[in-house]
């Protein structure tokens, strides 16, 4: 009987500790959610969103082990989980809280199928999450009275509330500025297009950096990142677009003047260090940023070497060729890779000195890997390998 009493106390106590760690975890991850585009320029909104979707597992595992340290030390509390007791509302809001957090998280893995307006509704759900949360943990957590603990609690309410502040005014000062309206759609490749926007004098961007655009459009799904293409120094903003599902196939249809909302540009997927040389490795579409980077150094006349390796399945799906073809100079280097692969062996050939070069790495993710490899084995070092990460 005693063993068992211990038992019962030793699985509470475990789930008082995984909510405090799962509350913890939580805040964090709505926070960080909430000042992803501050941060962006130190560590790539790519990143942090990649680091988030791990992160949220690491969070779920806490937020599902709360309540089940609870009904393995005692079963009475599985009655609460079911049917929540709202004479006890910090308890009933802590259920309610477990529930919501399901709902987003599902809803999370299912962003592509789920639209705009959906989505939106679903995030503001995300606050509910925090302050109901917020409550239980306060009002019925048992270790609320202790001094750290509140302070915690003090420090993680604050931080949200100035993430909250800070994407709101983010949202209101885009939707209030800039304008973007469709130029003009040509069809690159029997895949790819242009989406060409006018663009707003006060918008500027750095060569490689990538943009959320989202359509006008009814019943459309949520915000697609696209890489700029064109140059910071060109009048018009262009994106070359894959295209591979229901928001692509929509942008191809746009009509001339038609508006396209515009976030950004985000991303440090940028050249660095202005006196090294450049090894750019495409795959497929992760070609784009590479276009708009290389124009940029052709616009601005830097005085360095620029080699690309790009690889495509077929001649025919070489993006933007006559552009690449028409940059001439011996600054520049260009190799086409058909229906083959970027091995350790051709980056040798091309590239006689890899230490002098940084290393831009953007494609497909079993190339990125193999050619990150490729480069180790090389002699660069880990500073000047640069990889772009999709995330969508």
């Amino acid at each position: 009987m005693l063993e068992k009493y211990q038992l019962s106390v030793l699985l509470y106590n475990l789930g008082r500790a995984a909510g405090i760690m799962g509350f913890t975890c939580l805040s964090f991850l709505i926070i960080s959610g909430d000042t992803a585009r501050f941060f962006d320029k130190y560590f790539g909104l790519d990143k942090i969103i990649k680091f988030q979707r791990k992160f949220s597992l690491f969070t779920a595992t806490f937020l599902i082990l709360h309540p089940l340290f609870f009904i393995l030390s005692d079963s009475l509390f599985a009655k609460y989980l079911i049917f929540p007791d709202f004479t006890l509302p910090p308890l009933a809001l802590g259920i309610i809280s477990f529930y919501i957090f399901i709902t987003v998280m599902a809803a999370s893995l299912a962003y592509k199928r789920i639209s705009n307006t959906v989505w939106q509704y679903i995030h503001i759900l995300t606050y509910v999450l925090f302050f109901f949360s917020l409550y239980h943990a306060v009002n019925w957590g048992s270790d609320s009275s202790s001094i750290f603990i509140k302070s915690l609690y003090s420090v993680l309410f604050i931080c949200a509330l100035c993430g909250i502040v800070f994407r709101t005014q983010y949202k209101i000062r885009k939707y209030y500025s800039d304008k973007f309206y469709v130029k003009k759609i040509k069809c690159e490749t029997g895949d790819t297009f242009f989406l060409i926007l006018s663009r707003p004098k006060n918008f500027s961007f750095k060569a490689g950096q990538f943009c959320f655009l989202r359509l006008n459009k009814k019943r459309l799904y949520a915000r697609h990142p696209f890489t700029i293409s064109s140059a910071p120094g060109q009048q018009d903003l262009r994106f070359t677009i894959k295209n591979t599902g229901r928001f692509t196939e929509a942008a191809i249809n746009l009509k001339l003047g038609d508006e396209v909302v515009v976030e950004g540009p985000f991303g440090i997927f940028t050249p660095k260090d202005s006196a090294k040389n450049l090894l750019l490795i495409a795959g497929g579409v992760g070609i784009t940023p590479f276009l708009s980077i290389i124009k940029n150094l052709q616009l601005e006349n830097k005085k360095i070497d620029v080699i690309l390796l790009y690889g495509s399945k077929t001649k025919e799906d070489i993006i933007c060729k006559k552009e690449l073809d028409d940059i001439k100079g011996d600054w520049f280097k260009k190799v086409y890779v058909i229906n083959g692969h970027i091995t350790e062996s051709l980056i040798k050939k091309h590239v006689k000195d890899i230490t002098g070069f940084s290393c831009y790495i953007c494609g497909p993710e079993p190339m990125k890997k193999t050619v990150k490899k490729a480069l180790y084995n090389l002699g660069a070092k880990k500073r000047d390998i640069i990889i772009e990460d999709f995330f969508w």
